[in-house]
């Protein structure tokens, strides 16, 4: 955002930021990075307005007057595409819970938001022609394969977990939709279409867990990343068969950046035990579960609440606000 505004303004980037950009973005000259990242503008700009128009049908359709749907569509296609969270509702997004319209639209700029926009270059480019399914850079494999596996997993999970609890009034597809969509919402998007209060505590350790993964580095979601969470599964399934290079999809993966992966996660770790540790002692009264997702929420600037947070006390916020700056 900074950089697309930097040059709409015909401003020029200070040779640190363009670096870094050239590096996130595998330019190799200045012309090309501009270019990068005009199309990330354009391609951001493309999906949140048609989201907006599906999204504004479908508050019109839920009986809303013209201006409001619109009002409403703007609002929430940037929320989630951005991976916001916020909701105009005041149970969040609740109301909506068997509008398809609606939550399936969200859910997808959600998953499009995290998906990191090299991945999202590298699809325009597929469905422009340009280049080929088999042609996806490593990162692009790792990112969608990984996703797709998380987002699966946590679906059919919270499908059975809660098939008979928070779950047991909906129809068998509404079940599907309901499941898919708090599993894609906790890839540190924020939202949520039923009571997380009323969820089995498993299935609350669940998401904790996704929600400390995240998304896509160069996504606009948090959390340590898939792309670790990948690393850090072949090293170990590497480690276990007495291997010593970690290889992924036929390519090598450099041994620095191994230990680096390994690193953030550890330090991860450490940081959310702390923060957690700090929390129990200040807020005493709270149970130990919802104080964890609370700070893990926190950590992977989720969002997210099982309904404590306007209970926290001024220490307790404080705390919570600071583990979303360390996020």
């Amino acid at each position: 955002l900074y950089a697309s505004m930097a040059i709409f303004l015909g401003q020029s980037l200070e040779m640190k930021d363009r670096l870094m950009m050239m590096d996130v973005l595998d330019a190799s000259n200045l012309e090309q990075l501009l270019t990068e990242i005009l199309n990330i503008a354009k391609y951001a700009l493309f999906i949140q307005m048609w989201g907006m128009v599906i999204l504004t049908l479908g508050f019109s359709y839920e009986g809303y007057d013209f201006s409001t749907s619109l009002y409403y569509g703007f609002f929430h296609s940037i929320s989630a595409f951005c991976n916001a969270g916020f909701a105009l509702f005041n149970n969040n997004l609740e109301g909506f819970v068997v509008s398809p319209m609606i939550h399936g639209t969200i859910a997808a700029l959600i998953i499009l938001g995290g998906l990191g926009f090299m991945v999202l270059r590298e699809m325009m480019d597929v469905l422009s022609a340009k280049r080929k399914i088999s042609q996806f850079t490593l990162h692009s494999k790792v990112v969608l394969t990984t996703t797709a596996v998380l987002l699966a997993t946590g679906a059919i999970y919270i499908f059975f977990s809660e098939f008979l609890n928070t779950l047991d009034s909906y129809s068998l597809w509404e079940k599907i939709q309901i499941a898919f969509f708090q599993s894609v919402t906790l890839r540190t998007a924020g939202f949520n279409s039923i009571p997380f209060a009323s969820l089995h505590a498993h299935t609350i350790f669940l998401m904790i867990q996704f929600m400390f993964i995240g998304v896509i580095p160069g996504s606009t979601a948090g959390g340590i990343k898939t792309t670790s969470l990948a690393i850090l599964f072949q090293s170990i399934r590497t480690t276990l068969r007495g291997k010593d290079q970690v290889v992924i999809f036929n390519r090598k993966i450099s041994p620095s950046v191994v230990v680096k992966t390994t690193a953030l996660t550890f330090l991860s770790i450490v940081g959310v035990s702390v923060v957690l540790l700090v929390m129990l002692k200040v807020e005493p009264q709270k149970d130990f579960l919802s104080l964890f997702f609370e700070v893990v929420s926190a950590f992977g600037t989720v969002g997210l609440s099982l309904g404590i947070t306007p209970l926290l006390t001024s220490m307790g916020k404080f705390v919570i606000v600071v583990m979303m700056f360390v996020g």
